[in-house]
């Protein structure tokens, strides 16, 4: 448990400056989220209970980050992870899928106020949400590949 508790850690400290790095000198109207990414892909693995505790951890995080109102985006997670980890896709097409549906949720809920409805117009909506999405698919391939070819090489070093 203690070497699983370090490389979520690990994984943890990477995201959050990769995501302070984008939110921080990216200037773009929507930057990509890889806390988003990361619990899918943590809840995906077959780790819910992990997959939850840092959802509400990294929407807290995310929050600060962004200056957003505290919370917010930890309900978000929370709420799209849950879903995710009944999904469980193991196809690199299936999680692309599901990382491309699961930005699409998280961008449409992070843009609706009770009152007021949603914050932008339809066109700009689904502009930026296909932005969104293609984004975060995008990382995903990428950590997606990076993870196969540590674990090709980690059991390359075992045969030894």
């Amino acid at each position: 448990m203690n070497k699983k508790l370090i490389r979520l850690t690990e994984q943890f400290l990477i995201m959050s400056g990769l995501q302070v790095v984008i939110v921080t000198y990216l200037k773009t109207a929507v930057a990509p989220s890889f806390f988003l990414v990361w619990i899918l892909i943590v809840a995906w693995e077959g780790d819910a209970e992990i997959a939850l505790g840092l959802a509400f951890i990294t929407g807290i995080v995310y929050d600060v980050i962004s200056r957003g109102v505290i919370g917010t985006t930890s309900v978000i997670f929370l709420f799209i992870v849950y879903l995710n980890c009944f999904l469980a896709p193991k196809s690199m097409a299936g999680r692309f899928a599901g990382a491309f549906i699961s930005s699409m949720v998280y961008l449409l809920v992070f843009l609706f106020e009770y009152q007021k409805g949603f914050l932008w117009g339809a066109g700009a909506i689904l502009k930026y949400s296909l932005l969104f999405s293609l984004w975060n698919s995008l990382i995903l391939v990428v950590i997606e590949f990076g993870m196969r070819k540590l674990r090709w090489r980690k059991k390359e070093y075992l045969s030894i």
